[in-house]
């Protein structure tokens, strides 16, 4: 059985042509994404990752994703789930949005293009260790509203894990504009000072994430500016998403 995904309301086969070489995701890299675990078929954070696909759409492509309602969205993961046989074990479903095809380059956008996939995870207790390098090339923009959406365009922090690669390590620090530390090339970042969790503001440029959210929450925690001595000198140091949880790093420079 092919593999399914959901585009604009149809479920079709995964390995078939769907996406226009025109769509503004290919071609000037305007969209967004989500990411989210599931774990013996059940969504973790579904409403969390609901919010921020319909704040990050209005942000970055400056519409309301109206035909995605919430019951629709759990609906349409269980419908993938249970197609691909992903009901067991962890899995992952991402969520795509882009601004379709555009009569010119940054022309606004007339109609989204939402995209839903599913796939398997590994479990967070299976990743390996975590080697960080801080990596100062390709700092993301400290004040900017854009920064907190996960957009598509992930190339900076793909120039930086390869960085970190070629100095042995298997993950990349990002620091900001102002010389701070903001976040993993794909998670958020926490150091441990006195048994209080610290993470970086959202105003210094950093992924919203859903798990950093709920931390935040859930846990004894603060933002505060996180410097790259004070980051070196803390007790322990963390990378937070969705499919690693809270996941102890050593670092670096």
């Amino acid at each position: 059985m092919a593999n399914k995904i959901w585009l604009n309301e149809k479920i079709l086969n995964a390995d078939e042509n769907h996406i226009h070489h025109s769509n503004t995701g290919f071609t000037t890299g305007i969209g967004i994404f989500d990411s989210l675990l599931c774990i013996d078929g059940a969504p973790q954070f579904i409403e969390d990752h609901y919010q921020r696909i319909k704040h990050d759409t209005a942000v970055i492509l400056r519409q309301n994703p109206t035909q995605l309602s919430l019951s629709l969205f759990q609906d349409t993961i269980q419908t993938l789930l249970n197609k691909n046989n992903l009901e067991e074990g962890t899995a992952r479903i991402r969520t795509s949005v882009t601004g379709g095809m555009q009569a010119r380059p940054l022309a606004a956008i007339e109609d989204l293009q939402i995209l839903i996939s599913s796939g398997v995870a590994v479990p967070s207790d299976q990743l390996p260790p975590i080697e960080a390098i801080i990596i100062t090339d390709y700092p993301r923009i400290a004040g900017c509203l854009l920064e907190n959406c996960k957009r598509i365009d992930y190339s900076r922090s793909y120039a930086a894990r390869m960085d970190a690669i070629k100095k042995g390590g298997n993950e990349a620090i990002l620091t900001n504009t102002k010389g701070h530390i903001a976040c993993g090339a794909t998670s958020n970042i926490f150091i441990e000072e006195n048994d209080t969790l610290i993470t970086p503001p959202l105003s210094e440029g950093v992924l919203a994430g859903v798990t950093r959210k709920n931390i935040l929450k859930t846990r004894k925690s603060t933002e505060e500016i996180i410097s790259i001595e004070r980051l070196l000198k803390a007790d322990n140091v963390y990378l937070t998403n969705s499919f690693i949880g809270l996941q102890p790093i050593k670092v670096q420079e």
